[in-house]
């Protein structure tokens, strides 16, 4: 090296002067010039002079001073500078970061007093906005946090060895020069006021770092949520309702026969056991009685009225005591007596030989129970009732029960029997209705009921008149057996008639049916129900009055967690504390430090040393190792700072003594530290690389299968004293902490390539100020830091502060990964098609004529033949009552079934809390054939002209009408049909057939009102009984005006054909000619598995019309049928749609079902008995299409006059009467209606097909069996699904690290080679520039912000010699002229 870098020390005088920058090359000293004034005194401290200099001693003289028992103490001259701070610890921002961590204590003490208060924060609606701010934003917020808290604890750390340097009493090298701060989970012990900031600190970046950013992650969730909200309801007033008498409709056994038969439910507010007086919250509009009271998942609640009717029955038994009943025979009457424990008596006195030999059930009140029994036995039989306190009976008996000839009795009783006490109530109770997926239940307190109920007075109900119409005869008018069996058989009279049906009509049945009293009560209690359903309903909106109750409604909401609240409200409040504190204690006033600029970078550091020789030459002797070197000789010499200068009072120890040589760099090498560990590098290699491949496998079975198991799904409960305080997912806090750690491994990187890149860049080569002596990163973090080392091409420091902001982004993202959701665990399955769509007609062999004709009731019978699964009751419940769609059934398409036996059993996660998916089905997936009927419907001309229907009568015309009996009033009258008798062309009926309509009027007093008439009356040709073409027309109708009943003819007239229904003025009709269609299509269709519901389809191509539907229309099979007799057996086939079509037409009248009436025949006027399938009450004649196509608008009889309303209705009413038609009484071993097993066909020994048909049908489809089909199987199950955003976010941001790292690891071999010296504290910095002459001068003679915009000045690192000829390792300016600094180690 050039040895003219060396300058001579001169010995102080008085009047020595500095000679300038002159480098002397014999000379051993240099001048400091421009330094302040320094005195040497061994017994106090002088003054300063400050413009006076002296000369530094050389280092004999320094030698001596330091070994000298002396003081030494230093006076400075006073400073124009302001004391410096680092930014985060001054007065402002420090104040800010209070301020934010005070805020964030706020927010969340806010947030979780809203959330615990309205049982949530807003309802989770699945928006952009929700899932930030409930998923990125708390993480966010700690995210930032957490960086402040870094950056606060690197600043205290910085100024912690100059803080305790400017202390009074200073500090030693272990303390100060030589101390390096440790690592962050190093927390340093709170000893003294000196030592508090720094482990207020380190606690505030722990807090922060490992508390509160993985907390955050899971502070907020989503649940769903059920809170309260106490209001005013609107209530039905009993007032307007006293005393209720009873008038039931149609409709009111209608819906007692749906409820018994079908167990749907037809009012909310009727349960199994009480009937609840209406309440219900917002508006009054019209009174909600329907089985749904909403669709918004809410529970109302109030203190009502509740109805009840109980029935204890008594079992009687049968006393044999005559030989009839022991199955002997016996000429004489036989007397036979049925008793109760409670000492009732029923006895039977039967005239011999055979009576009562059907079987038959009575149910009767004790008053008509004689009267009941006779209507089914002779004239002759005598009944004897005793003793009986209760008030009806109720009595069924086997076939032959009561015949002479009977067989002796076997183990089953021929006979059951019930003495009945009915007691109606009323009581009070708080009563809440939950409503949500399609159901509304109403549940009671039934303790506060029973002690609040007393027998039901007649000044509220007339119970009297229910118990009267409840055993009424008309029960067969609503119900008649007729259509539902094959062979008829006596009817039971009264509700017995109903009881009989629920158990088909088998006598057998009744009788062996051990539960029957269920039964009888489950009739009773519905009844009376629906009585005071139908009182309810004459109630309008006025008669309501205000009740005090509460609305309770659920949601999913976005919550609080409370034990994750509570946690971070108290971290954040010792934050606030902690920050405080090191607010109060670093302040100037009362923690100097001695500073007036930042000490971060080389020159400043070459400031705080350059005016003091004494502290030079200290560090120039220790130059290598300054840690392990000065912290035992300097063990008890106190380091002292002030006014921006480092000086030290002490002794040095003899170990090393400063006029040792250095090692020279030929002969001995340095200690090389590992400034970035390779294995450190390696091992976070490995770690991201795991975790990348992790969170890239968890998202692929997050999209696919789904994470289900226990491992991903398991809650943590917290709770204190009991008190649950949510539940937490371990899963996002894991993620988090993983994102914590890499941030914080990632940290070390960046921190130490921050603090000795501008060392590698004076390494590298010669560097000006702005890019080595004068720059410093210490303080610039992230992408600032970035941005600094891009502008001064510094890569790698670019490549690792960039990736240092991506490990807090990858905080946000890691903690926002996952979701617990329900999903579904989805398995592929192969099973056998059992069903396919009917191709092949159905076969019956029946009586046909010579001409082919067959009898069709053993057909339509079978259509009803079971009414508890009867699809006229069903699809009238699904239309009117908001019954449930059939299995297997969506919005008018039917999907061919398949047997669902995989329903999985076993439990295959553990979620750690209960969940209602237990309780869920299996859905079942897969792809099969649909089918659906539907219309497609034109409107009548002739409806625009009135005489081709509708004929004006004179009303005075004595010959025709009998002017005596009929109103006075009436001159005119209009009566539906033509009177041409000469009429010859396709013709529609007004009824299900050419019946005349006889009801029903709207009388009230002398006012008529209006009414209306509908149905679906067959299309044909006159002189024609069945249609020729199908699919045939229909006609769908709908009359509304204001009729009359009973205007007499003037004749006399048989069987009451003399009376007529007129219109006291012309009626509006609007007619379609309607042609069925039904139709198929390939579909995709998921069902529950436990019901067969449909809970999604989608239709997977155009849909085709079903040929096979029509092709069979009653055909004929020749099997010996002989053209010479007038009826035969024969086979008969019809196809599924004709034989829809045949009983939706004539369904409406049962007493001729079977075949179309002759239009040619005298027309008879309709039998209003019957009305097992449509509704015949004042101001209402329609059929069960029609009657469901008003409920589907709500009643309106005028919105049925418009065309496309009533298309429309017609429509939906026909598709839905088809799916429960499709879906009636299937077997997977026969099929039904429309389906059939595969491969089916008709039998070999058919016969042929009648010569006379004109249409044959096609051939069938021949399907093979074995095929099979794939089905997806999805089980419920509690998912964690990852957020596709933030798992991208992930992989993106860690791809990114593991490139990084990877580079680091390549040049950080090379980095190590070019520093072989630490830089971590203040020591090895200033080893780096105590001999370094003309970078000490310059330091003294120029600011840093001047050397750092001056490009000329260029330092470099590396080996130089140094005042002393000494080779040393260090910085020192560079002269290419004139200075050769080799970086060769």
């Amino acid at each position: 090296m050039d040895r003219q870098l060396c300058q001579e020390y001169q010995t102080p005088t008085s009047d020595a002067r500095p000679e300038g920058d002159l480098i002397n090359t014999s000379h051993t000293s240099t001048n400091l010039q421009d330094s302040p004034s320094v005195s040497l005194n061994t017994q106090e401290e002088a003054s300063g002079l400050s413009n006076s200099e002296v000369d530094h001693p050389n280092n004999e003289q320094v030698e001596g001073l330091l070994t000298s028992p002396t003081s030494l103490s230093i006076s400075l001259s006073p400073s124009k500078k302001l004391p410096w701070l680092p930014y985060t610890l001054r007065r402002i921002p420090l104040c800010l970061i209070l301020a934010f961590s005070l805020l964030l204590e706020l927010a969340v003490l806010v947030v979780h007093i809203i959330s615990t208060r309205n049982s949530g924060l807003v309802d989770d609606d699945g928006s952009k906005t929700i899932v930030i701010g409930s998923k990125f934003a708390p993480t966010l917020l700690a995210v930032a946090f957490g960086l402040l808290a870094t950056i606060l604890l690197d600043d205290v750390k910085r100024i912690e060895p100059f803080a305790r340097m400017a202390s009074p009493s200073g500090a030693t090298a272990k303390e100060s020069i030589t101390w390096t701060g440790g690592h962050w989970w190093t927390i340093p012990s709170p000893r003294g006021k000196e030592s508090l900031p720094l482990f207020c600190a380190t606690l505030i970046f722990v807090l922060g770092s490992v508390g509160i950013s993985p907390l955050s992650s899971t502070l907020l969730v989503t649940q769903v949520i059920i809170f309260e909200r106490k209001t005013s309801l609107h209530q039905l007033d009993l007032g307007s309702l006293v005393p209720i008498q009873p008038a039931p409709l149609a409709t009111t056994y209608f819906r007692t026969i749906s409820n018994i038969l079908q167990n749907v439910s037809t009012s909310a507010w009727i349960t199994n056991d009480y009937v609840v007086l209406p309440f219900w919250p917002g508006q009054p509009g019209s009174i909600p009685l329907s089985p749904v009271l909403s669709d918004e998942a809410q529970t109302w609640s109030a203190y009502t009225t509740i109805f009840s009717v109980d029935l204890n029955c008594k079992h009687m038994e049968p006393i044999w005591n005559s030989l009839a009943m022991s199955g002997l025979m016996k000429g004489a009457n036989d007397s036979n007596i049925i008793a109760s424990e409670s000492g009732c008596t029923v006895e039977f006195e039967v005239e011999a030989p055979s009576y009562y030999t059907s079987g038959g059930e009575v149910w009767s009140s004790v008053d008509n129970m004689i009267d009941r029994l006779k209507r089914t036995g002779a004239d002759t039989f005598n009944v004897k009732i005793h003793n009986c306190s209760e008030n009806e009976l109720f009595i069924a008996w086997k076939e032959k029960t009561f015949s002479s000839l009977s067989p002796a009795p076997t183990n089953s009783s021929p006979i059951s029997a019930k003495a009945c006490q009915n007691t109606y109530y009323v009581g009070h109770s708080t009563t809440s209705v939950t409503m949500g997926q399609g159901q509304s239940i109403v549940t009671i307190n039934e303790t506060e009921y029973h002690s609040t109920k007393e027998p039901l007075p007649s000044t509220i109900a007339n119970t009297a008149a229910i118990d009267n119409i409840f055993f009424d005869l008309n029960w067969t008018v609503y119900l008649d057996a007729a259509p539902f069996r094959t062979f008829y058989s006596d009817e039971s009279p009264g509700p017995a008639n109903l009881l009989a049906t629920l158990h088909h009509f088998s006598h057998e049945e009744v009788v062996a049916d051990a539960s029957i009293a269920k039964d009888l009560q489950r009739i009773r209690k519905q009844f009376f129900a629906e009585v005071l359903h139908s009182a309810f309903e004459l109630r309008t909106v006025a008669n309501t009055i205000s009740v005090p109750g509460s609305v309770i409604t659920s949601s999913r909401r976005v919550v609080v967690v409370s034990g994750v609240a509570i946690v971070l409200e108290i971290v954040l409040l010792i934050q606030a504390i902690l920050i405080a504190t090191v607010f109060y204690t670093t302040r100037p006033s009362t923690r100097p430090l001695g500073l007036t600029e930042d000490p971060s970078t080389v020159v400043s550091v070459a400031k705080l040393i350059s005016n003091n020789a004494r502290t030079v030459n200290a560090f120039t002797s220790y130059s290598n190792g300054t840690k392990g070197d000065l912290n035992q000789p300097l063990a008890t010499v106190q380091f002292m700072l002030a006014g921006g200068q480092i000086s030290f009072n002490g002794k040095l120890t003899a170990r090393n003594p400063l006029n040792k040589s250095l090692p020279n760099a030929s002969t001995e090498q340095p200690k090389k530290p590992t400034l970035l560990p390779i294995w450190l590098l390696i091992v976070l290699f490995v770690l991201l690389s795991l975790i990348f491949a992790t969170i890239a496998k968890l998202y692929q079975l997050s999209q696919t299968s789904g994470l289900y198991e226990t491992i991903f799904v398991y809650n943590i409960g917290v709770s204190i004293g009991g008190d649950n305080l949510g539940r937490v997912n371990p899963a996002s806090l894991l993620t988090t902490l993983i994102a914590v750690v890499i941030s914080l491994w990632w940290g070390i990187f960046d921190t130490t390539l921050r603090k000795i890149q501008p060392y590698l860049a004076l390494a590298k080569s010669p560097a000006s100020g702005y890019r080595g002596v004068a720059i410093s990163y210490k303080s610039s973090y992230l992408l600032w830091a970035a941005y600094r080392a891009a502008k001064r091409r510094h890569p790698v420091l670019v490549l690792v502060s960039t990736g240092a902001f991506l490990t807090q982004i990858l905080m946000v993202a890691m903690s926002s990964l996952w979701n617990r959701a329900p999903g579904d665990l989805t398995t592929l399955l192969r099973v056998p098609k059992i069903l396919e769509l009917r191709n092949v007609p159905m076969v019956e062999q029946v009586q046909v004529d010579n001409r082919g004709q067959g009898d069709r009731n053993p057909f339509v019978h079978g259509l009803f033949e079971n009414p508890s699964t009867s699809w006229m009751y069903g699809a009238l419940t699904q239309l009117t009552l908001h019954g449930p769609d059939p299995s297997w059934s969506a919005e008018g398409w039917s999907f061919v079934p398949i047997a669902l036996n995989v329903t999985p059993s076993q439990d295959i996660q553990d979620t750690g809390n209960s969940t209602e998916l237990s309780i869920l089905s299996v859905h079942v997936t897969l792809e099969t054939p649909a089918i659906r009927a539907r219309m497609e419907c034109s409107s009548y001309s002739f409806t625009d002209y009135e005489p081709w229907w509708l004929t004006k009568w004179d009303l005075t015309n004595k010959t025709n009408w009998n002017t005596t009996a009929n109103p006075k009033n009436l001159k005119f009258g209009f009566e539906l049909g033509i009177s041409e008798e000469s009429f010859n062309g396709i013709w529609t009926s007004f009824f299900a057939n050419s019946r005349r309509l006889q009801c029903c009027e709207n009388k009230t007093a002398d006012s008529v009102g209006l009414a209306s008439i509908g149905g679906y009356p067959p299309i044909i040709s006159r002189n024609t009984s069945i249609p020729e073409t199908w699919p045939t027309n229909f006609t769908v109708k709908w009359i509304h005006g204001r009729p009359i009943e009973g205007i007499l003819r003037a004749e006399e007239w048989s069987h009451g054909e003399g009376k007529r229904l007129l219109w006291v003025e012309k009626p509006q009709m609007t007619a379609l000619n309607c042609q069925p269609i039904i139709e198929t299509a390939h579909s995709r269709v998921t069902v529950d598995s436990h019901s067969g519901r449909v809970t999604s389809y989608k239709i997977l191509e155009v849909p085709r019309a079903y040929e096979k539907a029509w092709d069979s229309p009653w055909i004929a099979y020749q099997n010996n049928l002989s053209p010479y007799r007038l009826l035969d057996e024969a086979n008969v086939t019809v196809s599924h749609g004709v034989l829809f079509v045949t009983g939706l037409l004539g369904a409406a009248d049962t007493t001729s079902f079977g075949t179309i009436p002759d239009p040619n025949t005298s027309p008879i006027n309709e039998n209003t008995r019957d009305q097992t399938f449509n509704f015949r009450q004042p101001g209402l004649n329609v059929d069960y299409m029609t009657y469901a196509m008003l409920s589907l608008v709500d009643f309106d009889h005028q919105q049925l006059l418009d065309a496309a309303v009533l298309e429309r209705t017609a429509n939906q009413t026909f598709s839905t009467m088809y799916q429960h038609f499709v879906n009636n009484n299937v077997s997977f071993t026969t099929g039904g209606y429309v389906y059939q097993p595969v491969g089916e066909k008709l039998p070999d020994d058919i016969g042929q097909i009648y010569t006379g048909r004109k249409r044959e049908p096609g051939p069938a489809n021949m399907t093979s069996g074995g095929d099979v089909i794939t089905i997806r199987v999805s089980r419920p199950v509690e998912l964690l699904k990852m957020s596709t955003p933030a798992a991208w976010i992930c992989l993106v941001i860690l791809a990114y690290l593991i490139v990084s790292c990877g580079v680091l690891a390549i040049v950080s071999r090379e980095y190590n080679r070019m520093l072989p010296g630490p830089s971590d504290s203040i020591a090895d910095n200033a080893a780096l520039v105590a001999g370094s002459a003309r970078l000490l001068q310059l330091s003294r003679e120029e600011s840093t912000r001047s050397i750092k915009k001056n490009d000329d000045i260029r330092a470099k690192l590396g080996w130089f010699h140094d005042a002393e000829g000494q080779e040393r390792w260090g910085v020192e300016l560079y002269d290419e002229h004139a200075t050769s600094i080799s970086t060769n180690s």
